[in-house]
């Protein structure tokens, strides 16, 4: 074989090879930052990496906002996950085709979260979970928001201002 074949097939190899983790990648993809502020990072795999509008969040991603700081995620099924100030998000599973084996965990290591449900949670919410160190929430309705006081759920009178509706006011 002349060096003219092996380096066409040495490229087509190098093609197929570097494109498998963009396959591979898409098919873990969650959700979309559609606006941030402040410090916001993805942790996985103990890579951390800073995320901002455009970027994508994958499934097993943890969400990470810092003071003053907010992430606006959408899902594939439409839904919008606002991770306030302070707070830890981990994406435990999204799977969205639009059938019966559509699924989602959200766990909430700390801080809060605003949530406005998508197509899965609408068709079906018994699939749509959230997840706290102290609850396991399902989700009935197409807005709500979870914030974390310590070691429990906040009760509503109780959320602190962690100053997001400032924030998103700027």
């Amino acid at each position: 074989m002349n060096n003219r074949y092996k380096i066409l097939i040495s490229g087509l190899l190098l093609g197929l090879v570097s494109m498998m983790p963009l396959a591979l990648m898409a098919a873990e993809t969650s959700a979309t930052v559609v606006a941030s502020r402040g410090t916001v990072t993805a942790v996985a795999g103990g890579e951390e990496r800073a995320v901002g509008q455009g970027d994508v969040i994958f499934v097993a991603d943890q969400v990470v906002t810092g003071e003053r700081s907010f992430a606006v995620l959408q899902f594939v099924d439409g839904a919008k996950v606002t991770v306030r100030p302070n707070s830890a998000l981990v994406i435990e599973e999204y799977v969205y085709n639009g059938g019966d084996q559509d699924a989602a965990t959200l766990s909430l290591v700390e801080g809060g979260l605003r949530v406005i449900t998508g197509a899965m949670a609408k068709t079906h919410p018994e699939n749509y979970k959230v997840k706290t160190p102290v609850a396991l929430m399902g989700v009935r309705g197409t807005e709500f928001a979870v914030m974390l006081c310590g070691d429990q759920v906040c009760d509503e009178g109780e959320i602190p201002d962690d100053g997001l509706d400032e924030l998103l006011a700027e």
